[in-house]
């Protein structure tokens, strides 16, 4: 769907750039698809008037017509740059989440090659004393908390890299959690 619109708005930019302003000397202009300058008259095809149409050479300004349509070409081709350049970039994020596998778990790119990291060892540790709280409670005011306690406290994955991306996919849509991490002292 999005190629199609990226094709019909080439189009239509080019059929936009394709129209000229066959500008006059008394200020006025014609719209016209192409012209030709022959010796004493400019011949020219007006969009108005679906017609080959000619005109006297004094009453034709060229200067300014040719100056707005080198304008008009660099600006179409200034459009159609960024236009490639966002389908290209839009091309490497495709490519970049292609690479990304679909089972449920945590993954970075070392190299352009697809790591997983594995889960650490954990237990969860709830306290009781909230958690009888939060059933007695007639309405819901105290929240459940839990404590994540992890066996080893060092990663046994290191990055280097200061800006390291990471790709979580979940198995189910999950709810907002908000994780604080402390080194417990033993």
């Amino acid at each position: 769907m999005r190629w199609r619109l990226l094709a019909v708005l080439l189009l239509a930019l080019a059929a936009w750039g394709a129209n000229i302003k066959l500008y006059l000397k008394d200020g006025s202009y014609h719209i016209v698809r192409e012209y030709q300058v022959q010796s004493d008259r400019v011949r020219f095809y007006s969009v108005e008037r679906s017609q080959w149409e000619e005109m006297p050479l004094d009453l034709v300004d060229l200067k300014r017509t040719e100056a707005e349509a080198a304008q008009r070409k660099t600006e179409l081709e200034k459009e159609a740059k960024i236009i490639s350049e966002e389908d290209k970039a839009e091309r490497a994020i495709q490519d970049e989440v292609m690479k990304i596998p679909q089972d449920p778990g945590v993954y970075y790119v070392e190299g352009g090659q697809t790591k997983i990291l594995r889960q650490a060892e954990s237990s969860v540790k709830t306290n009781k004393g909230r958690s009888v709280l939060k059933r007695l409670a007639p309405i819901p005011v105290v929240s459940g908390k839990a404590t994540v306690e992890l066996d080893n406290p060092h990663s046994e994955t290191v990055f280097t890299n200061p800006e390291q991306e990471f790709y979580i996919q979940l198995s189910d849509t999950e709810r907002f959690g908000i994780a604080r991490l402390t080194p417990k002292s033993r």
